[in-house]
């Protein structure tokens, strides 16, 4: 086999500069570049975890070396060449901006290193393990690195754990929270396990009214056995804690300032409403909207659960820009009293905001888009945010296929968010996380220029709650939506009389529907190293309207005679579907994440297919990224030429299956890259004439499958993300049986190119 490479000189030049990007050259004499480190385990015997241990150690060590690329060192290498006259100017901003100081072997404090690695062995219940570190350097003298060794002995466990004596009151509660204790038998030793059992304590006793007492306050006394390698670990007091420490705290009064402004808490009115003191200093907002988000009670007993629910609930109202809760000693005869004092400053009742957006879409279309919206807070003075909405928005394309045609849209809607639920059956909720009930009302005038009008009308209500901070949940009892097509062009009614299942997605009709969805989100956990990702949503529409109907008529529905109200056809369906993701952060900057997309439709009784807004789509920029929205499926259905050189809606699915993994690195600081492929498709649930190859077969899905990869990159300023994907097919459906596979025939017109608001996923 012959190879032949182009452009060699070329090549040559290019690795040639590179090579003088190591910064080597700029290494003073008499000192050495600091390259990084390695860390070595050496176990005596086989240890369980020791990976865990080697991440560990490398989170200790320090400094971090200079950043290197294959080998180059450009940041280093700027830095070097840049020598700026001034303080300020383009020269120092590069130097100071792109580049980076030399680190020298030097700066490294090897000794001080291993005794912050022996420290954290220690604290992780390696007591008889420690480091040793040695230079190795580099061939050509100019650089050295440093080798950490780890000699690690058998970790110690914990054995029997002893829980104070029953003396008095507040030992007594300390050996009840035993049952929760976080110090297991059998599980290693930690330090940090011992913290947060200390936490755990304090939080648990502060729940019982013990308001001064701390974490600190609390021993733990070891005794180690070395023949067996475990720990006999006591928990006790300090000998002397304070004598408030020991006293539990009662609520003596409670006063709520709604009206707060820096230096000046005081109201014009006071009223005592449930024995809470209400200083009242304008009519700004309604006394019962406040005090139902405060759960401080005169008499009762202190808690740190009920001073955390109150400053949550009073936060998720939303109209309030500061909220400062201070408890003070009350003078009693038993001084066991608390004052809870409550400052309250608002936000501003209006908001106005406007944002201008502009998008370039996979199929090539263009256009701006303008959003303006008005929050209006505290509405009806209970709390309530009325939001209104107007979004406008146009999309032509400028070359390709559909070359001067465009559409345009306008959407006005509005909002009413009330921080409360207001059901016909009374319910009482105690989470955290204020519940909300929503009323929206919508409309949306939609051109495609030359070809139809549609007018949507959207109606909705129903209630958002948190039942905890990774958990959120809606459920829309009332969902309607009412769509009609008119101001149709003789292109478009000759396109539905030759694709009767396009037509009757279009059909005027309600979509009268209740929605559940339950999403479940890690990723607002920090910490937490692997998080997952999921979100679950289930309809159900027209059910009411065909026991009316049958009530009425006495007849079972049928699609080829849809039952009608107010003189329209409903919609009757059930549709499922999921979103599942799990991000692994490989390091700080680097990570993994895979996701899977499922979704089925079940169009029954008064409908023969969903609705066109119902329907499940794959390709775009947030799906199979090799292939122009929408375009994927269903199935094998290959479009006939009729409708590839018609501008109308793509044909969906009632079935989808997709599946993504995405590799994503930093480049340089809010510079990101990402390696991705997609696979995936949409089907029907049966044959159809119209759709021929577009339903879902148990035997053969799995070659129906769309592929592609592609790479990208991302300017990620957290608030704001810009991203680029180019993907290129790989195997495509559509083509015929044997020819599927179409990554051999790829040329630069085949690449998919996606700009992009955030992550795809």
């Amino acid at each position: 086999m012959r190879v032949v490479v182009k452009h060699g000189a070329s090549i040559c030049i290019i690795l040639f500069f590179l090579s003088g990007c190591t910064g080597l050259k700029f290494v003073p004499k008499g000192e050495l570049l600091y390259t990084g480190a390695k860390v070595e385990i050496i176990e005596a015997q086989k240890i369980k975890g020791k990976g865990a241990v080697k991440s560990s150690v490398k989170k200790i060590i320090r400094p971090a070396p200079n950043t290197s690329i294959l080998g180059m060192r450009p940041q280093l290498w700027v830095y070097e060449v840049m020598h700026p006259k001034k303080e300020k100017g383009l020269k120092q901003w590069i130097k100071k901006k792109l580049g980076e100081p030399p680190v020298f072997l030097s700066a490294v404090d090897a000794v001080l290193v291993t005794r912050g690695i022996d420290a954290g062995l220690y604290n992780s219940g390696f007591f008889n393990s420690y480091s040793q570190s040695s230079v190795q350097l580099d061939k050509r003298g100019k650089s050295a690195s440093l080798v950490y060794k780890i000699y690690l002995n058998q970790p110690y466990t914990i054995g029997d754990v002893i829980f104070p004596a029953a003396s008095d009151s507040l030992n007594k509660l300390i050996d009840k929270s035993a049952k929760k204790t976080l110090l297991k038998n059998g599980s290693r030793y930690s330090l940090e396990t011992l913290v947060a059992e200390r936490s755990r304590i304090d939080a648990y006793l502060k729940n019982k009214g013990y308001y001064y007492f701390r974490p600190d306050y609390i021993l733990f006394k070891m005794d180690t056995n070395s023949s067996n390698h475990t720990v006999r670990l006591q928990v006790t007091l300090k000998p002397s804690i304070p004598d408030k420490a020991r006293v539990v705290y009662y609520i003596a009064d409670v006063n709520v300032y709604p009206d707060y402004r820096l230096g000046d808490s005081t109201g014009t009115e006071k009223l005592v409403i449930d024995s809470i003191n209400y200083f009242k200093g304008s009519n700004y907002i309604r006394p019962k909207a406040v005090l139902n988000s405060v759960f401080y009670k005169p008499g009762q007993r202190y808690s740190s659960k009920t001073q955390q629910l109150t400053l949550s609930r009073l936060n998720g109202l939303g109209v309030f820009k500061f909220i400062n809760v201070v408890l003070h000693d009350k003078d009693t005869l038993t001084n066991d009293s608390l004052s809870a004092d409550i400052y309250l400053t608002a936000l501003p009742r209006n908001a106005l905001s406007a944002e201008v957006d502009g998008s370039t879409k996979s199929d090539n279309f263009t256009g701006p888009a303008l959003i303006l919206s008005l929050k209006n807070r505290n509405v009806f003075k209970g709390a309530e945010l009325m939001i209104y909405n107007l979004s406008t928005s146009f999309d032509a394309q400028y070359s390709g296929q559909f070359k001067g045609q465009f559409t345009y849209n306008i959407n006005p809607k509005v909002i009413l968010d009330v921080p409360r639920i207001i059901a016909p059956v009374r319910i009482k909720t105690d989470d955290l996380y204020v519940p909300h009930t929503q009323f929206s009302v919508g409309y949306d005038y939609l051109s495609r220029v030359g070809y139809f009008d549609m007018n949507t009308v959207n109606l909705s209500y129903g209630f958002k709650w948190k039942p905890n901070r990774v958990i959120d949940e809606q459920f829309l009892p009332v969902s309607i939506v009412f769509y009609n097509i008119y101001h149709t062009s003789p292109l478009w009614n000759q396109l539905l009389v030759d694709n009767p299942l396009i037509a009757n997605e279009f059909m005027e009709q309600f979509i009268p529907a209740s929605e559940y969805t339950f999403t479940f989100n890690q990723q607002v956990l920090k910490d937490l190293r692997n998080q997952f990702y999921f979100k679950g949503d289930a309809q159900i529409a027209g059910n009411l309207f065909a026991l009316l109907s049958w009530l009425n008529n006495h007849r079972h529905l049928n699609s080829d005679n849809p039952s009608k109200v107010l003189g329209v056809s409903f919609a009757q369906f059930v549709r499922f579907d999921f979103d599942v993701r799990h991000y692994f952060h490989i390091t700080p900057k680097t990570n993994f994440v895979v996701r899977m997309e499922a979704g089925w439709g079940i169009p029954y009784g008064n409908s023969s297919a969903l609705p066109y807004a119902r329907e499940f789509f794959s390709g775009g920029a947030y799906s199979l990224r090799g292939f122009q929205a929408n375009a994927v499926g269903p199935g094998r259905y290959v479009a006939p030429d009729s409708l590839n050189n018609i501008f109308y809606q793509q044909q969906g699915g009632e079935i989808k299956l997709e599946f993504n993994v995405e590799y994503r690195f930093t480049i340089y600081k809010i510079l990101k890259g990402a390696v991705f492929s997609d696979a995936g498709n949409t089907w029907l649930n049966k044959p159809n004439a119209e759709t021929p190859g577009g339903e879902f077969q148990a035997n053969s899905f799995i070659q129906e499958m769309a592929l592609d990869a592609g790479a990208g990159l991302r300017l990620d300023l957290d608030f704001f993300v810009l991203r680029l994907d180019i993907g290129v097919p790989f195997r495509n459906p559509a083509m015929p049986t044997g020819q599927e596979w179409v990554i051999q025939n790829t040329r630069p017109s085949s690449l998919v190119f996606n700009l992009a608001f955030g992550y795809p996923f």
